[in-house]
């Protein structure tokens, strides 16, 4: 890929081209934990690629004979790059011989694929492969510890559903979880999920029902509930002017690393029994007031960070949440997890890599392997954490 200029993303390159040839794994070991966070950013990648999908397949209904057949080509290009979210990131050398292979020589190839049709096409592509650029610069130019931020929401990684009536921008990936969020002008419609957990959670004040284990939650405060699959949750009857900003974890313990799955129904929340509960009540749909559970957390620092689990694995049968509380310096062996900054500026360390992460800031950490964060401010870093794990056979 042209545009990619880190000295760490060649040298991964070179010893992928020299194993092709003599098929030694020892010159590999070395560069197996770098090309792990390389895997782990262009899996974060599955929105853009995703909108790219939909722009694509826009242009090919108006697009002549010999501008479709080069749009096929970029759709089987998509179709191979989807087929690699549903294998696990290893820790050995097929981090290297098959996922950072596979994303190199496939997401070149999408990007000469959509050069070529710029050409020939009228359907005003150039923005496509320009935000496609942005995307894939945003992970190799970084060495792999790429950061979104749901605060800045960027048109490029916007997906729309229709039958929920969802914006949603796809932020974070892991190996078996991910970090969404979801603009909600005034509600979404009750809908529930075969066989993915959710954990919603808002990180601003709101004004609106939150539709959730059978209760109607009204909330107007940061809080977080939990979702198992096959129970129906939506938001509904949001009131503030402003869009309701829903970020939500989801994964699934059977289908891993497929992020958002087309396994739901839908129904209309005047046909659920729905119990009325106000904010004071949240325990009761298993779920916590965010602003208060972290305040508490702080209140308990001193000298080290202060961890609390604040929803079980069990609550969603899959995903846990927790925070954490940061004075100075927090060192973390990762389980796959996702992490949000909710309050304060630190410093991320992975390897040898560092990268400052803010307010808003989400990141992920690939499994089995140790990370460090640093506080840049005066009070607490504060942080959520997330990890799902899948069943043992």
């Amino acid at each position: 890929m042209k545009m990619v200029s880190q000295q760490e993303y060649g040298e991964i390159v070179e010893a992928w081209n020299r194993f092709r040839e003599d098929r030694r794994l020892e010159p590999l070991e070395r560069l197996v934990p770098q090309a792990r966070l390389y895997d782990y950013g262009f899996r974060s990648l599955i929105g853009p690629l995703e909108v790219t999908r939909t722009r694509v397949l826009e242009a090919y209904e108006k697009s002549s004979d010999e501008e479709r057949w080069h749009l096929r080509l970029i759709l089987g290009q998509l179709d191979e790059l989807d087929m690699l979210t549903q294998l696990q990131v290893s820790n050995d050398f097929r981090a290297i011989s098959v996922h950072f292979a596979f994303y190199h020589t496939a997401l070149g190839s999408l990007r000469e694929s959509l050069e070529k049709v710029r050409e020939v096409s009228r359907q005003g592509l150039r923005p496509v492969l320009d935000n496609l650029d942005q995307a894939i610069e945003s992970v190799a130019n970084s060495n792999g510890l790429y950061v979104a931020n749901w605060k800045e929401p960027q048109e490029w990684r916007t997906q729309y559903f229709p039958d929920v009536g969802l914006r949603v921008i796809k932020l974070i990936y892991a190996n078996w979880h991910s970090l969404n969020l979801a603009i909600i002008p005034r509600g979404f419609g009750p809908h529930k999920h075969a066989s993915t957990s959710e954990i919603h959670f808002s990180l601003d004040r709101t004004d609106g029902d939150q539709i959730a284990r059978g209760y109607r939650l009204h909330v107007t405060e940061p809080y977080a509930v939990p979702i198992k699959p096959n129970e129906w949750h939506g938001y509904d009857e949001h009131k503030s002017p402003i869009p309701h900003q829903l970020l939500f974890l989801t994964g699934s313990r059977q289908i891993l690393g497929w992020g958002i799955v087309n396994d739901r129904s839908v129904t209309e929340s005047s046909k659920l029994e729905l119990t009325a509960i106000g904010s004071e009540e949240i325990a009761k749909a298993g779920g916590i007031l965010l602003d208060r559970a972290t305040k508490e957390l702080e209140d308990q620092v001193s000298n080290s960070a202060v961890e609390k689990r604040l929803n079980s694995s069990s609550a969603t049968d899959g995903i846990d949440l927790s925070a954490v509380a940061i004075p100075d310096i927090w060192r973390n062996y990762s389980e796959d997890i996702i992490h949000t900054v909710v309050k304060g500026t630190g410093e991320l360390r992975v390897l040898n890599n560092t990268t400052t992460v803010d307010e808003g800031d989400a990141f992920a950490v690939p499994f089995q392997m140790e990370y460090e964060l640093k506080n840049r401010g005066r009070q607490p870093l504060v942080l959520l954490g997330s990890t799902l794990k899948a069943k043992e056979h």
